[in-house]
């Protein structure tokens, strides 16, 4: 069995149940007390040594960190190389954008959501976050009057990696209305087949 130790609300953990519902791979949660600690200390440990949700355990493999883990997932269970191409553009496509995920995004849009839930841990001020969403998003929305996905002509994992934090910048007090351009692309990974919300329902 394929299963993923977070908590229901993180982020990064969201991003491989949207993932995994959409190529419908069965996986269990296994709910980790964030506030309590449990990720700070064994066993959840001895899957993260860094102490970060979410991680991943799948056939005595284990391994951390939200981006390997969808490059684990994609490799192993997407046989087309679909969401993860293996040509040297495509793969380097995806790579930009999952990193532009772990730093740009995670410093605005993630953070923004964070904020709110852990408003002890983020010191950084409210403004301060809304310029650096205002600075990726519109770089995102400049690049996505081209084309209709971030990496390829289709979706990949560095949609579905930059999506989860972006897609609930609007619940956390951010409007994403005024970056139309991104709000489509938004739209489009919502109609995906079997794509789900954080709290793992389908988008109406």
């Amino acid at each position: 069995m394929l299963r993923i130790h977070a908590t229901m609300q993180s982020i990064n953990a969201y991003k491989l149940r949207l993932f995994l519902s959409i190529i419908e791979q069965d996986f269990e949660l296994v709910d980790i007390d964030m506030y309590a600690g449990e990720h700070k200390r064994e066993p959840f440990l001895s899957l993260n040594p860094f102490g970060q949700m979410p991680a991943l355990e799948h056939e005595g493999f284990k391994i951390g960190d939200s981006h390997a883990c969808l490059v684990y997932l994609a490799r192993r269970f997407d046989d087309t190389n679909h969401w993860l191409p293996i040509d040297a553009v495509g793969e380097a496509r995806v790579a930009e954008w999952m990193s532009k995920s772990a730093n740009e995004i995670h410093q605005g849009p993630w953070m923004k959501r964070a904020k709110i839930r852990r408003p002890d841990a983020i010191t950084v001020s409210d403004e301060e976050i809304d310029q650096r969403c205002d600075h990726v998003l519109a770089i995102m929305d400049s690049h996505l009057a081209r084309q209709h996905w971030l990496a390829s002509e289709h979706e990949t994992i560095a949609d579905i990696s930059c999506f989860g934090p972006v897609s609930l910048l609007n619940i956390s007090g951010y409007n994403t209305d005024k970056w139309s351009n991104v709000t489509r692309w938004m739209d489009r990974i919502r109609s995906l087949p079997r794509a789900i919300d954080i709290d793992g329902l389908p988008f109406a």
